[in-house]
């Protein structure tokens, strides 16, 4: 009996001994892929942004080409995003993204909000997070800032400046308040002061200010940074929704029976149904008043129907940026497929044989 006894704790105390160099090893292999994995880390940090590789593919700028319609003035810049929300969806030309804004809460009121109907779905894709870039501009299809294909470095823009818009057009002498009364339907500017007063109280100063302003930005183009886009639509979208609701405006159709009532005999009942359109360019100067105290002007080019020349330094460009990417990702995923791969050699080999 004692001579099976100390040839058990023998036995036991050499398998014990056995496990625990197996355990050491385990730690010093361990050790040592969290440092390959460590140098690797580091590699990439320098390989993609020292050199400036974007493996998200996510520009630094996104604009937004608003349209109902298929137009031949693309873009040849990727950062130029179409925003669609007609019948026809428009071809895909030159590998632009096209964005379908069909199904939105302003799908029934595509003509009253015009361009901003757009905007709210893009506004929706931001606050998800689904889409992302440090700056965002706003174009029309026809409306362009002059600048067009050859983007200037926004980066240096904004750190002197707050935001990029058209320079302004010159109201009449008596302000934006009169011009818009006699252009469009008063009452309406009126009630929605009042509801800035009631929701937004922190802009009713700016809302009485900008009403004698002489200079006012129309056609809703701006380019401006991520957090200022965000406040900007909290504010209009909340200020016009409520409007909608006040006055029971669901569709085109209502705000075209509202529109009928208000107007005389001389104006258009079917221009003046873009109404919210209208009222969201006031709203825009009301903001712009009060957030914005540096700002960047640029000219507007109109490019109906026109076709643009291809730009062949910047289609280069575009194609190598894409090759760099492609890589990135290849490398990045390869990297990945070995750290999974050493995991699973790594559990075979020394928690399994155990």
């Amino acid at each position: 009996m004692y001579i099976k006894k100390t040839i058990g704790l023998k036995f036991r105390k050499f398998n014990l001994n056995k496990i625990k160099i197996k355990i050491c090893k385990l730690k010093s292999l361990f050790k040592f892929f969290l440092i390959l994995s460590l140098l690797v880390n580091k590699y990439e940090y320098y390989y993609f942004n020292k050199k400036g590789i974007n493996i998200t593919n996510e520009p630094t700028i996104r604009i937004f080409i608003m349209t109902h319609k298929d137009f031949k003035n693309y873009r040849y810049n990727p950062a130029y995003n179409i925003v669609f929300n007609g019948k026809n969806q428009p071809k895909e030309k030159y590998d632009l993204q096209v964005i379908l804004a069909n199904n939105t809460r302003l799908s029934k009121m595509n003509r009253a909000y015009g361009e901003m109907s757009q905007l709210y779905y893009i506004y929706q894709l931001y606050k998800k997070g689904t889409l992302s870039s440090k700056y965002i501009g706003l174009n029309h299809y026809s409306k362009y800032f002059s600048f067009l294909d050859d983007l200037p470095d926004f980066d240096e823009i904004f750190k002197n400046y707050d935001v990029i818009l058209l320079y302004p057009y010159r109201a009449d002498h008596y302000g934006m308040k009169h011009q818009f009364c006699r252009a469009h339907i008063c009452s309406a500017y009126y009630q929605i002061i009042e509801i800035i007063k009631e929701i937004k109280p922190e802009y009713y100063k700016a809302a009485i200010n900008t009403m004698t302003k002489k200079e006012i930005y129309l056609k809703n183009l701006f380019i401006m940074k991520k957090e200022d886009f965000l406040k900007f639509c909290e504010f209009q979208y909340d200020v016009l929704f409520e409007f909608d609701r006040r006055n029971n405006l669901t569709s085109d159709e209502d705000v075209l029976k509202f529109v009928n009532n208000k107007i005389n005999d001389n104006k258009n009942p079917i221009f003046q149904s873009r109404l919210q359109g209208f009222l969201s360019e006031r709203l825009s100067n009301m903001f712009y008043y009060k957030h914005f105290k540096k700002i960047k002007y640029y000219s507007t080019r109109y490019t109906r129907n026109s076709k643009t020349k291809k730009n062949k330094a910047i289609l280069n460009k575009i194609l190598i940026n894409r090759k760099r990417i492609k890589k990135a990702k290849m490398a990045f995923l390869i990297h990945w497929i070995i750290n999974i791969a050493l995991i699973f050699i790594f559990l075979f080999y020394y928690c399994i044989k155990l």
